[in-house]
């Protein structure tokens, strides 16, 4: 075994990879074997077999590090499976990884709601259905641990809810498990489909339609999920209301009208409402900073110390930094006091002393509030009303030589969005959850071949925050690849990094072959052949010139 990871370690994949096969041919149960044959099948192109080697070695993993080791890997290949039909093992594995801390449970929030609609096609509105349901483990740990983000599933759900408020207080345990699981997913989804006509607000089921309050029943219920309830609908809640009141402030307002409204979207919707912590791999931020293609790295210097999250929503991607790089020191900026409380409450439980939430607005950032080497902001300069102003103010703030990463709308990839602007000027329809719902409702009965179509396949569509964030949002600006440059160059900034997801690589280099990635013309031919090619934003980096 020995000698099989000094040869990968040593970039010998052949010798590496005959040498675990020795090891398995002696013992096909090899623990550290089948975890380390597993993840090298899926970094090479064999996701069907890497998925059934490291099914195995999960199966067989003694001790938390073990499981760690192999759990992501596995994640990641099941997540983008499209079984046909229902498997015990896919099952068991699922099960098993939604209960593992190494993995991110929402990205198998597709897999599993497919997994559990063809374990039980057809649901019986019975107590016996409902008992069932209760009593299964990957049930139970999919509504208690993911947002749903399935159109079909999501169509379960609410035939679960009248199921159980038509059979009140007929079922046992595994009703009462379901009652309270039901009761996480619609806190996750912010109660998408609203409370029923005639519901008693202090029926014992009504948290099944708006959040828990410490007076209900079902938050006294015996049971595995009475604790999980309580903390994570009415504990938290709290602690960020009273974090919230304390919040820091860095900037005065800056008396812009779309800042107020955009602010005041986030009081009411925080935006994502995340739940798991980011469980990045360790790594130097200065080191990903320095294998960047266009980087002058004389006047970057290595140096990655001070961080500035700008317009950090809920705080994921700041704690996603501290956990990246626990050497970092940031400020992780928002206009909206509550979604900063959500972000700092999950920073204190999570003991990152590394992390300053502060409120403030980016247009009114002054030099003197710097400077830092690295800005991040990530979908918050295509929300205000100019965002080459905003640019500007963060380029202020930036040491000569330090590097800012933005991610921004794509003008093509966003036409569904553009569609659905339109469909909800016409109907008049606001933000308020009544509107939301209104318009998911539209949505959710257009045929696949409608354009608005595609909207269900978006993570966002299944919350209220999300949905608003998706089409109903105040402000929204587009780009070009073109105009991606030209943005940072009004700046005083200059591209030296755009960052693609894999598939877009692979179309460049097939298009362009040796081109120069970042030449945004070429970018430009690509996204105009292949429209949803940035989908999710596009990624780019800048650098400010050194001070002359």
């Amino acid at each position: 075994m020995q000698d099989a990871e000094a040869r990968l370690a040593a970039g010998d994949l052949h010798g590496g990879f005959e040498s675990l096969k020795a090891v398995l041919a002696q013992d096909r149960n090899h623990p550290g074997a089948l975890a380390a044959m597993g993840l090298f099948l899926a970094a090479h192109g064999d996701p069907g077999q890497a998925t059934q080697v490291l099914s195995r070695a999960l199966g067989r993993a003694e001790t938390a590090e073990a499981r760690a080791r192999v759990a992501p890997a596995l994640a990641r290949l099941l997540a983008g499976l499209a079984p046909s039909g229902w498997h015990p093992v896919i099952d068991a594995d699922l099960t098993t990884l939604l209960a593992e801390p190494s993995v991110d449970p929402q990205i198998l929030a597709r897999i599993v709601a497919r997994v559990l609609l063809l374990k039980t096609p057809q649901f019986e509105e019975t107590t016996e259905a409902l008992e069932s349901v209760g009593g299964d483990p990957l049930w139970v740990a999919f509504l208690s641990r993911c947002l749903n983000v399935d159109a079909g599933m999501e169509a379960r759900l609410n035939a679960l809810r009248r199921a159980l408020t038509a059979m009140h207080d007929q079922g046992g345990v595994g009703w009462r498990t379901l009652a309270q699981a039901l009761a996480l997913n619609g806190f996750m989804a912010e109660h998408l489909d609203g409370e029923p006509e005639g519901l008693d607000d202090s029926a014992t089921l009504s948290p099944l339609f708006r959040p828990p309050r410490p007076d209900d029943a079902m938050t006294a219920w015996p049971g595995p999920l009475t604790a999980e309830l309580v903390k994570r609908t009415i504990e938290e809640p709290a602690r960020e209301r009273r974090l919230a009141e304390t919040m820091e402030r860095l900037t005065p307002e800056a008396g812009d009208d779309v800042s107020d409204a955009v602010r005041a979207q986030y009081e009411g919707n925080p935006y994502p409402r995340w739940a798991a912590p980011p469980q990045p791999s360790r790594r130097a931020l200065s080191d990903e900073i320095g294998a960047l293609q266009g980087l002058d790295r004389a006047t970057f210097a290595g140096q990655a110390q001070a961080i500035l999250v700008a317009g950090c929503g809920t705080g994921f991607e700041p704690i996603d930094l501290a956990r990246t790089d626990p050497g970092l020191t940031i400020t992780a900026l928002d206009l909206s006091r509550t979604s900063l409380a959500y972000g700092a409450r999950a920073a204190q439980e999570l003991d990152l002393d590394r992390v300053r939430f502060v409120q403030g607005d980016v247009l009114a950032l002054e030099p003197d509030m710097g400077p830092f080497d690295v800005i991040v902001s990530t979908g918050v300069l295509h929300h205000m009303a100019r965002p080459e102003a905003g640019l500007a103010r963060l380029a202020g703030v930036l040491r000569p030589g330090g590097v800012i990463r933005l991610a921004l709308y794509s003008e093509r990839a966003r036409d569904p969005v553009r569609r659905a602007h339109a469909l909800i000027r016409k109907r008049g329809w606001t933000a308020g959850a009544a509107d939301i719902r209104a318009f998911r409702a539209h949505v959710l009965a257009l045929p696949e071949d409608d354009p608005l179509a595609v909207l269900r396949t978006s993570d966002d569509f299944y919350s209220l925050s999300g949905c608003r964030d998706l089409v109903f949002h105040v402000q929204e600006h587009r780009y070009t690849p073109p105009q991606l440059g030209d943005l940072l160059a009004q700046a005083g900034l200059r591209l030296v990094g755009f960052t693609a997801p894999p598939q877009a690589q692979a179309a460049f280099r097939q298009a362009f072959g040796a081109a120069d990635p970042l030449d945004m013309t070429f970018w430009d031919r690509l996204e105009a052949a292949q429209p949803t090619l940035f989908a999710g934003m596009y990624h780019l980096w800048g650098q400010k010139a050194s001070a002359p």
